[in-house]
């Protein structure tokens, strides 16, 4: 079975100075379709600049993405905005809607991104996220649980093959916190792969596997 996103010995180094830090040192680790992997570690270890790589957000010094069996890594920008728009969804812990959008014109325009117009889907997510009655308000008029819903609701708007989410429930209450998993496990049900980084137990006893990073390394 082809995985439907991996990583293969992948470097990352950022120079401040004289200062070099050492974000990744060769990490592998790939995830499959129908599969949440929760990616552990305390901050600093390397979690969100591993997640960045593998959206192809930003190019790694060593190593490759591999996207549903084909290469992400070191690709034309405009190449990898079009299958990360077609293939990935992605949740940051901040900034995840356009604040002079509403919140359904949000979900709208990552479905066009993708090419998938789908209304229906639209209408579904903003009623499974409990954002029904908010679909005209604009990001600053939200709580930060509603962003928080909102924001996976965007990253879920295109049906994409695999979920990078960074601390997607880090800012949210327990019945919210549950209300996002719920949904993360029906689209794993479906097909979606997820790799998710958190420091959240409840979220670690819903996947499917943990995987632990520390200094920049997979611990084996």
């Amino acid at each position: 079975m082809t995985r439907a996103i991996e990583a293969v010995d992948l470097y990352r180094f950022y120079h401040a100075g004289e200062a070099e830090t050492l974000a990744l040192r060769g990490v592998s680790l790939g995830v499959d379709p129908g599969e949440i992997v929760a990616l552990v570690g305390p901050s600093g270890s390397g979690k969100s600049t591993l997640l960045n790589c593998l959206a192809g957000l930003d190019e790694p010094d060593g190593g490759y993405v591999v996207l549903q069996g084909e290469r992400l890594t070191r690709r034309p920008e405009a190449e990898r905005a079009r299958r990360r728009a077609a293939s990935i969804g992605i949740l940051l812990q901040s900034d995840n809607l356009f604040d002079p959008l509403s919140v359904a014109d949000n979900l709208r325009l990552q479905m066009e991104l993708a090419g998938r117009r789908n209304p229906k889907r639209l209408e579904l997510l903003l009623e499974r996220t409990g954002l029904a009655n908010r679909r005209d308000s604009l990001p600053g008029q939200l709580s930060g649980g509603e962003l928080a819903r909102a924001g996976l609701a965007v990253a879920l708007a295109a049906a994409p093959a695999v979920l990078l989410a960074d601390e997607p429930t880090g800012e949210v209450d327990a019945a919210t916190e549950a209300e996002v998993l719920d949904l993360i496990e029906e689209q794993r049900a479906a097909g979606m792969a997820a790799l998710i980084a958190t420091h959240s137990r409840a979220l670690a006893a819903r996947a499917t596997r943990v995987v632990t990073i520390e200094d920049g390394r997979v611990r084996p």
